[in-house]
């Protein structure tokens, strides 16, 4: 009896050793992966960090390789061929319908002027002439499509519209706009647009008044627009020969969001859905995908030249490119602080200001580095 009683307690202390063994083990594995999870863990908030309008080596740490950025060749020089182009594309462009008269109903295109004005002055943003819409397509606001219906061409109308608090505009936002609308006529079958001295006089808004000098008009506009686009179609050059090895997990989360918002911006003003407004332009899912991935490119390309060269924002010029940016009207921007035109910028550009002045800085440079041919 003796020796089963000696046996069992052996037997028992081994027992009892199992558990605390288990136990201490089961520890050490627990904490073994909170450790791996806060280095990974912090690794990975670091590799993913951003600091909007800071230059980053991007191509030294191995997401990007750039290619050529300076001298890059461009000719500002029109020739005729453009010219003959343009005047073609112009031609097929313009709207020209058989002026029929009558009473407008719903589904006719109709020419219409408008004036718009909130507590009795004049809003030109929303004034136009010789403008067409398809009544019921709510081609501009609601109210036009349920009351211009009913009108006889050569008529006028006031059409009072209570603007909503969130249309987006801050002329317009909550007020009482009264639009005066003259229905002109009502649109019969196109006809295609002939080269006239009448056509060249409304299309160059007077700036050229006969067939015989619409060459050379369209020629110095097409060299203007040339010259004024000069620093994005150099940049565009630059962001064609950089191959991305893979996105910086920050930029491409920041570009996503941004270019997100941009469209949801848009659809807000147009009073139509984000849907709606990747229809209309012929694209799906995957090309916002794709646009949000061109745009942290842009961020990243911008900022790996930032860092190579050594270029950086004085707080002076920053703040001079946000006003020029936003572009305020009757000297709105003596009454902003820095902070608040920041927030301006992003409301109307859904981007973060640091970023976006940093690589507009970086793309002037690129201008100044490029080999410009062509220039009067």
């Amino acid at each position: 009896m003796a020796g089963r009683k000696n046996i069992s307690k052996k037997g028992s202390k081994k027992n009892n050793k199992k558990p605390v063994i288990y136990a201490v083990s089961a520890l050490i594995v627990v904490l073994v992966i909170i450790i791996l999870y806060v280095i990974i863990h912090g690794e990975n908030e670091k590799i993913s960090k951003v600091e909007y309008g800071v230059p980053v080596d991007y191509e030294e740490k191995g997401y990007i390789k750039l290619g050529k950025y300076k001298n890059i060749p461009y000719s500002v020089e029109v020739t005729d061929e453009d010219v003959a182009e343009e005047i073609e594309y112009i031609l097929e462009d313009a709207e020209s319908y058989e002026e029929l008269s009558g009473t407008a109903k719903e589904g006719d295109m109709v020419n219409i002027d408008y004036k718009c004005t909130v507590d009795g002055n004049v809003i030109d943003d929303y004034t136009s002439e010789n403008e067409y819409t398809t009544l019921g397509d709510e081609d501009y606001f609601a109210e036009f499509d349920e009351q211009i219906p009913g009108m006889n061409t050569g008529e006028s109308k006031t059409i009072t519209i209570e603007i909503p608090e969130d249309y987006g505009d801050e002329l317009l936002d909550g007020k009482t706009a009264e639009f005066l609308v003259t229905l002109n006529y009502i649109c019969g079958e196109q006809k295609e647009q002939q080269l006239t001295d009448e056509f060249v006089s409304d299309y160059s808004e007077g700036e050229c008044q006969s067939v015989s000098g619409f060459n050379d008009y369209i020629k110095e506009t097409l060299y203007q627009d040339n010259v004024d686009s000069l620093a994005d179609n150099v940049w565009e050059e630059v962001l064609d020969k950089v191959k991305v090895k893979k996105y910086h997990k920050g930029e491409l989360d920041i570009a996503m969001k941004e270019t997100k918002q941009s469209y949801a911006n848009f659809a807000d003003l147009s009073g139509a859905s984000v849907e709606d407004i990747l229809e209309s332009f012929g694209m799906t899912e995957d090309d916002l995908t794709e646009a949000g991935e061109d745009a942290a490119l842009e961020k990243m390309t911008a900022k790996t030249i930032a860092a190579k060269e050594n270029i950086t924002l004085s707080e002076e010029e920053y703040k001079n490119l946000l006003i020029y940016y936003i572009e305020y009207e009757n000297g709105e921007e003596k009454t902003k602080t820095i902070e608040e035109m920041e927030a301006d910028y992003e409301e109307g550009y859904a981007e973060n200001p640091k970023d976006a002045m940093l690589r507009e800085n970086v793309k002037n440079h690129i201008k100044e580095w490029a080999d410009i041919t062509g220039l009067k």
